[in-house]
């Protein structure tokens, strides 16, 4: 909710001496309330308004747009703005993606001629695409996806868009990739299963409590068949839903996850506790491992567990490091660097990060590879030789 002189503002009854003050910047309300006021006021009918919300708008320093934009829950008419005007700037628009209050349609606008690191961003968050499944047609016709991107979208379409009307066919003409049919389902005429995403979307941090176990199912009537698990009627299993598991309700739940559909293992993957995600970062298949990650009950320590698995895919090794809470802890940052299976490209920026102790046990480690140990070499005698020459001053 923005603030009341703000309502009052655009819904336009405020007397126009205020709306001419919030347009000078002259309000005495928060600056967040007044970068949402003059994006909306940037196309007022009055001339004067119209001028002086376009100029403050463009004095905004980036900065300032990637601090606000992340967080701030603006309206939606703001939103469109930012992605039609701010987001040309890349910066602008990882930080728009970071808002949780994010609309479906300014991604579904983003997706449509986002650079690929803005891809990457938007496939990051899979539970909106499985929810949204439009933000899935604009990114296949963004003409700037590449390979990598191409197969993550195969991916999400095998396993979640089977049946719809749209994305099998885009798929193949886009990518070259035909997408099998659920011939079953199919029979049926009934949707694919849909993994209830726009709860997760919305859910507490990792270090909020536990969310309860689900309600169980209605008994079918006589003479009615239960709900088969791909109709999705089974309940995800109790003790996945538990805060601490015995040895033996572990091993009872690593069985169940054997039998699980895709998209209960990707629900499960969201809504379950620590020891099944831990079981479900070691699944086949790339959609479930992405789910493990995109939870939003996932800690710190887990994700440090996660970096340093030398049989995880690239692409969760590279979805970590671009995950700002969690990296900006320093054991986060060490494992992922020092994982033999993480690209160049992450772990080298990330050595100038490394304590002195860390960097000498670098040198020595044959784990890592020549190249990493090559840059590590660099940097420390880069850094030694800065110390020499303010010893020798002194």
């Amino acid at each position: 909710m923005s603030h009341p002189i703000v309502e009052q503002i655009l819904a336009g009854k405020a007397a126009p001496m205020v709306k001419q003050a919030a347009a000078k910047g002259a309000l005495p309300i928060p600056r967040e309330d007044l970068l949402e006021l003059w994006g909306c006021l940037r196309n007022d009918p009055d001339p004067a308004i119209k001028t002086l919300s376009r100029e403050n708008l463009a004095a905004v320093k980036i900065e300032e747009w990637i601090e606000v934009l992340q967080a701030h829950a603006f309206r939606e008419a703001f939103f469109e703005f930012a992605v039609k005007v701010l987001a040309k700037d890349a910066r602008a628009a990882m930080a728009l993606l970071r808002n949780r209050s994010l609309p479906d349609g300014a991604v579904v606008e983003l997706a449509k001629n986002s650079s690929p690191q803005i891809t990457d961003l938007i496939l990051d968050g899979q539970a909106r695409l499985i929810e949204c499944p439009s933000i899935v047609v604009s990114m296949l016709e963004n003409p700037q996806i590449n390979s990598t991107q191409g197969r993550r979208i195969f991916d999400l379409a095998e396993q979640f868009f089977r049946n719809d009307p749209v994305i099998p066919a885009l798929v193949e003409k886009k990518l070259g990739m035909k997408v099998s049919i659920d011939e079953a389902r199919e029979a049926r005429r009934e949707p694919p299963p849909v993994v209830v995403a726009e709860a997760m979307k919305k859910a507490p941090e990792a270090e909020k409590e536990e969310l309860p176990p689900e309600a169980p199912a209605e008994a079918p009537a006589p003479g009615e068949a239960a709900p088969s698990e791909e109709e999705g009627g089974e309940e995800l299993p109790p003790e996945a839903l538990k805060e601490t598991l015995e040895e033996e309700e572990v091993k009872n739940l690593y069985q169940k996850i054997l039998t699980m559909s895709v998209p209960k293992k990707v629900e499960l993957a969201l809504k379950g506790n620590k020891e099944a995600r831990g079981l479900l970062i070691r699944d086949s298949n790339k959609v479930v491992q992405e789910s493990v990650i995109n939870s939003p009950k996932i800690t710190e320590q887990e994700i440090e567990t996660i970096a340093r698995m030398r049989n995880v895919p690239e692409e969760i090794l590279r979805k970590i490091s671009r995950m700002g809470e969690f990296m900006k802890k320093y054991p986060v940052m060490k494992a992922l660097a020092t994982n033999p299976r993480t690209p160049l490209a992450v772990t080298i920026p990330l050595l100038s990060r490394f304590t002195e102790l860390d960097m000498k046990f670098l040198l020595k480690d044959k784990n890592v590879s020549e190249a990493l140990r090559r840059e590590a070499k660099k940097i420390w005698e880069a850094k030694t030789a800065k110390k020499n020459v303010g010893f020798k001053k002194h």
